[in-house]
């Protein structure tokens, strides 16, 4: 069954707004973490579960946007996995230098948000660089050209 793009969309903001009245409810998380993974000990899973909720909600709103911008775009699988690796990267980067420096930009939730959005984009930008590489060997193996030339020995 395929999702139509306007639905997905509907369902990312409902994402990301229901991930917000969540962070209304509840005081914004004062840890001291090493890194942004740290979190993810069942002590703190445990302890903060409506928060744990709204970083988990925020982590999927960030993983689909992406990738539903990115399936505008036809073929180009290389580009699309070298920009959702990128992208990852860039997501990591972020979140262990806000947790390491203990520097409050953004709100801790949302670091730890992208943090594991960021890691878990890894998986798709590992699929796509893996469907190009598929798509580029099958159009090497079967040219346009030879689908000419094959349907002219059969008309012989």
């Amino acid at each position: 069954m395929k999702l139509p793009k306007e639905y997905t969309l509907v369902i990312i903001i409902g994402l990301f707004l229901l991930a917000y009245l969540l962070d209304v409810l509840v005081d914004p998380l004062q840890l001291d973490l090493i890194t942004p993974y740290y979190y993810l000990n069942p002590q703190y899973l445990v302890r903060y579960p409506f928060t744990t909720a709204s970083i988990f909600i925020k982590s999927l709103a960030l993983f689909l946007s992406p990738i539903w911008l990115l399936s505008f775009f036809k073929q180009h699988f290389y580009a699309k996995g070298g920009a959702l690796l990128i992208l990852a990267s860039l997501m990591q980067l972020y979140a262990i230098q806000e947790v390491a420096t203990n520097t409050q930009i953004i709100p801790l939730e949302w670091s730890l948000s992208l943090s594991i959005g960021g890691a878990v984009l890894l998986i798709p930008s590992i699929f796509f660089i893996f469907r190009g590489f598929i798509s580029a060997t099958k159009q090497k193996l079967n040219p346009p050209n030879q689908k000419l030339w094959d349907k002219q020995e059969n008309n012989q």
